[in-house]
């Protein structure tokens, strides 16, 4: 009898400690309660990985972006390790993006600690507060104040839009593309160094294209799955 009961707590610590995955498609969005009473929004295009319990909390985000409301617990903090980066809380609500290595972490409400996974002289741990951004690469950190309007522009993308504050036209292609399948493409320089602003649906691109026609004169060209603009 005690050796089945001893299989049992096995196999049960075993089917615990399995991570869930979640993962959007392009354009895709989703809401996940976590079991320890946190939530995770999930962005476009975005993988992770949870293992969340009532006495562990780790979660790893393989790709995208998350923004996170974090259940307060101060015996179990919660842990999401982003590329070079291990992002450790208690109870707040922030968001962490990830392309390959570069991670960067906004926090709308109380503390985060940023870590890197592998210290070095130029990539330091950082403490931040509501309002404050970390933009990590591999070999450094920078952490910059925001406004409370930039803490919100940066988390449009959870009523499905995105915010241009005098951003160049690259910059606002390469932002639209990770919501499209429809891609733009910025045909030449002095179109790509235009700068934009403004609110503007995350899926339509074609509202998006038709701006840039009316607004800024530019040229534009549907070829099969790309929108070509150019000056």
């Amino acid at each position: 009898g005690l050796l089945v009961l001893g299989g049992a707590v096995r196999l049960g610590i075993g089917l615990r400690a399995a991570p869930k995955a979640y993962e959007t498609e392009v354009g895709g969005r989703q809401s996940v309660p976590l079991a320890d009473g946190s939530r995770v929004e999930l962005n476009t295009s975005t993988r992770l990985r949870a293992n969340v319990s009532h006495d562990r909390r780790i979660v790893w985000l393989d790709r995208g972006e998350a923004y996170f409301e974090v259940a307060h617990d101060k015996a179990h903090p919660f842990v999401v390790y982003a590329g070079t980066r291990k992002v450790t809380v208690l109870g707040t609500r922030f968001s962490v993006r990830r392309d390959g290595d570069q991670v960067e972490v906004v926090v709308a409400e109380g503390r985060v600690r940023v870590d890197p996974i592998h210290p070095t002289a130029t990539a330091r741990p950082a403490v931040v507060t509501r309002g404050e951004v970390v933009m990590a690469a591999p070999a450094s950190t920078l952490v910059a104040q925001k406004t409370n309007q930039d803490v919100a522009n940066a988390l449009s993308w959870r009523q499905g839009a995105i915010v241009f504050d005098q951003t160049t036209l690259s910059d606002a292609a390469s932002e639209f593309n990770r919501y499209n399948t429809r891609k733009l493409v910025i045909a030449d320089g002095a179109a790509g160094a235009k700068r934009i602003g403004g609110s503007f649906e995350a899926g339509n691109v074609d509202g998006f294209a038709r701006v840039l026609q009316r607004v800024f004169g530019l040229k534009v060209e549907e070829k099969g799955d790309t929108i070509v603009v150019s000056s």
